[in-house]
């Protein structure tokens, strides 16, 4: 009887849990509909007065927001309010963004055992940022602050974009030297990562020269430690021979008419003199 019912089923198999698939039906599919509120009919705009938005379309009567746009920031005809008060203060376009790097810190990196300076060699920018000395991007250069300056005693020479008068009396105490140098974006960028260019373009660029009166005065004071006086360039030394010898720049004087006529008939390497002022001039003058 039983084989008869489940025809050739095994006892496991029938105390095996049946998996039961999902059914689907027609007449559900006809019945689907969104969540309420989900979804917003559109208003038909322009379709008569009767349907509350079609004469106008919502834009009310003639006036200035029923023909065009109007700016986010239009107060209607009164002063604005940028307008109604000063400009306080300004914005230096040519400011240089430096790291800010205190002595302290360079003593504290040091007692961690994370700066290992070679004897000899100079702690620059590039050993800052590889040691994590200087954390995040370096923008235009690094300037070395005086915070800390009672307890630094490391004789390291260290190089930067700047540094206060404090914190260079403080290296130069302790038995080291600083020196400023300058960079440009790009050769800060060499400085920094010359893998990259070694591996881009197969060499690195050379450091450029400043430009500006105000650098090439900066970089060239001792007081500051420029490094065109502590290195001796060579464009430290042109400067120097053209303040030797106080080039003036030669003032070219327009000849007038008669000085033209005079050289065509004498000659242009002949001397001559003409009086600026008219006056009476006797024979033996004329003579001489």
């Amino acid at each position: 009887m039983l084989q008869s019912l489940f025809g050739s089923l095994t006892i496991r198999e029938l105390a095996r849990p049946q998996q039961l698939t999902p059914v689907r039906f027609m007449q559900i599919l006809s019945t689907l509909k969104p969540s309420q509120n989900s979804t917003k009919k559109f208003k038909r705009l322009g379709r008569g007065p009767s349907s509350n938005k079609g004469k106008t379309s919502g834009r009310g009567t003639k006036g200035q927001k029923a023909r065009s746009h109007i700016k986010s920031w239009f107060e209607g005809g009164q002063t604005p309010i940028y307008k109604l008060f000063p400009k306080v203060g300004f914005t230096n376009v040519h400011s240089k963004e430096l790291v800010s790097l205190n002595l302290e810190r360079i003593v504290e990196w040091q007692k961690k055992g994370r700066l290992d300076l070679q004897e000899g060699e100079t702690l620059t920018m590039k050993k800052m940022k590889d040691s994590g000395l200087i954390s995040g991007s370096i923008k235009d250069g690094v300037k070395l602050l005086a915070r800390g300056q009672f307890i630094y005693n490391l004789p390291w020479s260290i190089e930067a974009t700047q540094a206060s008068k404090k914190a260079v009396a403080a290296i130069e105490k302790a038995g080291g030297s600083f020196v400023a140098k300058y960079f440009t974006p790009l050769s800060l960028t060499a400085h920094l990562y010359p893998e990259w260019f070694l591996k881009k373009r197969g060499w690195v660029p050379l450091p450029a020269r400043p430009t500006k009166r105000k650098d090439i005065e900066y970089y060239s004071d001792p007081e500051k430690r420029g490094y065109l006086v502590v290195e001796n360039d060579p464009f430290y030394q042109l400067l120097q021979e053209n303040k030797a010898k106080k080039l003036v720049s030669k003032t070219i004087t327009k000849k007038s008419t008669l000085e033209k006529q005079l050289d065509n008939l004498v000659g242009k390497h002949h001397t001559h003199h003409i009086a600026n002022e008219s006056k009476i001039v006797t024979f033996d003058e004329l003579k001489k």
